[in-house]
């Protein structure tokens, strides 16, 4: 058995993937020191063509009106909430109907008596993942110990799509 010298910098070049992806940090907060739906809203208008929005609890008016504003502006918005939140007041449910009334959106709920439906994300445009611990709703987004970030890191934004795109079906 013969010996072969192989330089140190071979090996660590077939140790790397092949294709080493960068992932960059867009946003990131923590509530209550910094108003993540103020960050929610900016990022929600920036949108240009498509938001897969997955939501446990959508009561946030600011939020639901950046929703409604990006339908407005032609952008295709999708979003999947839990079924189970009958508690909303009558005037958020209005927010969220008026949302639904628009030409671009479609909302969609989880059936009852699944597990819950208990995400807090959304993709914006295949270039953007939000995610975090807090409900879209005032509390969770500005009173609440939350957070937020948002990145664009594209093996992420895949797997959300895929896995939203696995409960749209449903």
């Amino acid at each position: 058995m013969t010996m072969r010298r192989v330089p140190l910098l071979s090996l660590v070049l077939l140790a790397a993937p092949a294709a080493a992806e960068s992932c960059h940090v867009l946003e990131q907060g923590f509530a209550p020191a910094d108003d993540l739906e103020a960050i929610d809203v900016r990022l929600i208008d920036g949108a240009r063509e498509r938001i897969d929005f997955a939501a446990y609890v959508l009561t946030s008016t600011p939020v639901i009106d950046a929703l409604t504003r990006a339908a407005q502006r032609g952008v295709a918005v999708r979003v999947y909430r839990d079924g189970r939140d009958a508690r909303q007041p009558r005037m958020l449910a209005a927010a969220i109907d008026r949302l639904a009334a628009e030409r671009n959106v479609e909302v969609r709920y989880k059936p009852s008596p699944a597990p819950f439906m208990h995400l807090k994300a959304y993709s914006i445009d295949g270039r953007l993942l939000r995610t975090g611990a807090s409900n879209f709703s005032h509390g969770g987004l500005r009173r609440q110990d939350n957070d937020l970030i948002a990145i664009d890191c594209g093996r992420a934004i895949k797997a959300f799509q895929s896995a939203f795109e696995t409960m749209w079906r449903r």
